[in-house]
């Protein structure tokens, strides 16, 4: 996988965009299986290898627990962030952040909005498990340095 590939969605031009939108669709329709199949209730590490799983049975190329080393003035950091999932994307890689609480707090998207802004990759999906009767799924983007929900 190439880490250092950056790519935001205010460049993707249209076509490449549906793709990627589409792309999510999929990622989102595995993650609504997971939860149909196992239901709220269960540790978040259930959860992140059963997404795993479905991803990789529906032909997603996926990444467990993937450490990114961010840039600071244009220098690779040694520090690293460390996201639960990164779905492999020739458009650009597609963040998963997967949580089992009752409900998502501030907390939470913060996480996902630092993950997007050091990674620059186009796309953070942010799942919550622990939700009923559904999967509670937010997807977010960068835009100028401005996180959008889409």
């Amino acid at each position: 996988m190439q880490t250092k590939e950056r790519v935001s969605i205010q460049i993707v031009e249209e076509p490449k965009r549906q793709e990627l939108i589409q792309t999510c669709y999929g990622i989102i329709g595995c993650m609504q299986e997971v939860h149909n199949q196992l239901g709220p209730g269960l540790p978040e590490y259930i959860y992140q290898e059963a997404l795993t799983t479905e991803l990789n049975i529906n032909g997603f190329h996926v990444h467990k627990e993937l450490e990114y080393h961010p840039l600071y003035r244009g220098q690779q950091m040694k520090a690293y962030l460390k996201m639960d999932l990164v779905v492999e994307n020739k458009i650009g890689n597609i963040i998963i952040e997967c949580k089992a609480l009752s409900a998502l707090t501030e907390k939470e998207r913060y996480q996902t909005f630092g993950y997007l802004r050091g990674t620059e990759w186009p796309v953070a999906i942010l799942v919550n498990f622990g939700a009923s009767p559904k999967a509670q799924i937010e997807r977010y983007y960068c835009e100028n340095g401005v996180i959008k929900v889409f």
